[in-house]
């Protein structure tokens, strides 16, 4: 029953728990709130306005493709085009998206679309959704 009832508002860490960063933020400040936080990456925002994320993979990539994050603001290294899915979704079809996208963390937003929280895969693992 409770795959059918959860939602992701019901398990999404909200507020000061979301990691944040400016688009001039240099990557290895962004790096160093993304391993306090601990979920793996952080939103870049703007007057409270969502502007993208920035993920370990995108620093993976980011290696890969020999940029000097010494040099980089995390901005000009963004996806801006991040997962999202609303608050009231089931977490049962966000655990479903996150695996089909192979990614661990989803923006959650409220009714007007602005960024209300993020999920880990663990989160909803940890619910007893499966």
């Amino acid at each position: 029953g409770r795959k059918l009832l959860l939602k992701l508002k019901d398990i999404m860490h909200t507020g000061a728990a979301i990691p944040f960063v400016t688009p001039d933020t240099p990557v290895l400040k962004a790096l160093m709130i993304m391993s306090e936080k601990g979920f793996g990456m952080t939103t870049i925002q703007s007057n409270n306005q969502l502007l993208g994320i920035y993920t370990d993979g995108d620093l993976r990539r980011s290696l890969d493709k020999g940029i000097d994050i010494q040099q980089a603001n995390v901005g000009d290294l963004m996806n801006i085009h991040p997962k999202k899915m609303p608050e009231t979704t089931l977490a049962a079809e966000a655990l479903k998206v996150m695996e089909q996208s192979k990614i661990n963390v989803i923006l959650v937003t409220d009714k007007n679309q602005q960024l209300s929280g993020i999920v880990k895969i663990n989160d909803i693992l940890r619910a007893g959704v499966f």
